[in-house]
């Protein structure tokens, strides 16, 4: 299955930053840069420059078309590496404002933390999330029930750890019944 990723809101998140340290990792040679515009990475699939791909990396988040350059940016990637462009956008994600996630608590630990395993770019991932004394109580509810969770609030990946910050609408998930066959 081919996924192309098109969400604006993932896209005008990808700090330009992580992926130049990507493309920098991955072989790839820096061809031209315009201070705070954007920079052109060259990377030749073989010895002899065939299949030549470039990249041209918006330098600010702020540009009008930046969203769409992403998607171009991942495109280009998924060709070149055979990888899908979730596995490969799991890789430069670093924030996710005011996103919603749905899980199952694995860890309780004090004072009020918890991890969850949840969806983050259509990919299982923990996540950890320091709560309030209220919502630590249904956490445990849910970890002691093994019932679904649902949570809103920035996602930010740090060092390969996921956090939710900022969080509110801390519940139990209900799963709506009324739609399944008897």
């Amino acid at each position: 299955m081919i996924v192309t990723v098109r969400d604006p809101n993932i896209l005008s998140n990808l700090d330009p930053k992580v992926i130049t340290n990507y493309l920098k990792a991955r072989g790839w040679m820096r061809e031209s840069h315009i201070p705070e515009k954007e920079s052109v990475w060259v990377n030749s699939t073989n010895d002899q420059g065939y299949d030549e791909y470039d990249i041209t990396l918006p330098l600010n988040p702020q540009t009008r078309s930046y969203a769409l350059r992403m998607a171009e940016i991942l495109d280009t990637l998924e060709k070149v590496e055979e990888r899908s462009q979730l596995d490969i956008l799991s890789d430069l994600i670093t924030t996710i404002p005011n996103t919603s996630i749905q899980g199952i608590v694995t860890k309780l630990s004090q004072p009020n933390n918890i991890t969850v395993i949840g969806f983050v770019v259509g990919k299982p991932e923990l996540i950890n999330i320091k709560l309030n004394q209220e919502d630590y109580q249904i956490a445990t509810t849910a970890y002691n029930e093994r019932l679904p969770i649902t949570c809103t609030g920035d996602l930010i990946k740090d060092k390969n750890i996921f956090l939710l910050v900022n969080h509110h609408s801390f519940t139990l998930y209900v799963i709506n019944t009324e739609h399944v066959a008897a």
